[in-house]
């Protein structure tokens, strides 16, 4: 969806990207061969515009997101997912509180493999994990978990941050992450559907007075925060891709505030967008 994308070009709006797509240039690609039938631009812009995609196109097999990142609109931020490494994250503390209270978790998922590191054991090697990523997905981490994470670390991460609560929030999504997957269908294996996050201190509590099936728990409701995301970017995704469709064939549709995924974490798969 990056090439299919004109607002990192200096002076071209949302509007004049929907001009665009009226005159039916979808792509970079179908720019540069169709440029001179364009009506809505003037030569000079047009030129403007062709350097631009050449040098875009440059960066992008260079795998540079930070040249997007620094230009695209932050609502089309998305169209950098299928580009570089992707790390969904989610951390698990003592509190709310980055001065006071602890990390004790730090979830990973790569698309394929969860990695969870565990304060008192192997936590500050997440640290070093996270670098070799150049996409952070969250729920509320710009808020919340990546801040934790940097004053932890002493360290300033900058990366492209899709941070789901606000991405969601778009399609009338708003709340918690377990009650955006209530709504969405999304169902949790049944020992860990009741957990939330005082409930996770808790366990991390009892695992410190040596309940291990407490961490065993914990570990569990971690891993289900980081797939999840993967899942809930992903229908994400697949709805501005479709409004995005509709506003080419200039039909704009409008969304319900409650969609549904019908998904299950047992099974680790989930349907078509409905």
């Amino acid at each position: 969806m990056l090439d299919r994308t004109f607002c990192h070009v200096e002076g071209i709006s949302i509007l004049s990207e929907n001009q665009l797509w009226k005159e039916g240039i979808y792509s970079w690609d179908d720019f540069l061969e169709k440029r001179h039938k364009i009506n809505c631009l003037s030569e000079t812009k047009k030129q403007k515009i062709a350097q631009e995609i050449f040098f875009s196109k440059d960066y992008l097999e260079k795998n540079n997101l930070d040249y997007f990142a620094k230009r695209l609109p932050p609502k089309e931020l998305w169209r950098l997912y299928g580009h570089g490494k992707v790390a969904f994250v989610d951390i698990e503390t003592t509190g709310l509180s980055r001065y006071t209270d602890d990390i004790t978790l730090i979830g990973i998922y790569d698309s394929e493999n969860a990695k969870i590191f565990i304060k008192g054991q192997d936590l500050e090697q997440a640290y070093e994990e996270l670098e070799k990523y150049d996409i952070f997905v969250t729920f509320n981490g710009k808020q919340f978990d990546l801040p934790f994470i940097e004053h932890k670390a002493s360290k300033k991460y900058e990366k492209v941050h899709l941070d789901l609560r606000f991405l969601l929030s778009e399609f009338g999504l708003r709340g918690g992450l377990k009650k955006i997957e209530k709504e969405l269908g999304l169902q949790r294996d049944e020992e860990v559907c009741n957990v939330d996050g005082y409930e996770a201190v808790k366990l991390w509590w009892r695992y410190c007075k040596g309940d291990e099936e407490a961490l065993r728990l914990l570990l569990k409701y971690n891993r289900e925060d980081i797939v999840n995301l993967k899942t809930l970017l992903e229908w994400y995704i697949g709805k501005k891709e479709e409004y995005c469709k509709e506003l080419q064939e200039h039909s704009p549709i409008s969304f319900p505030n409650h969609p549904t995924i019908m998904y299950s974490s047992k099974s680790g798969e989930y349907s078509k967008y409905l």
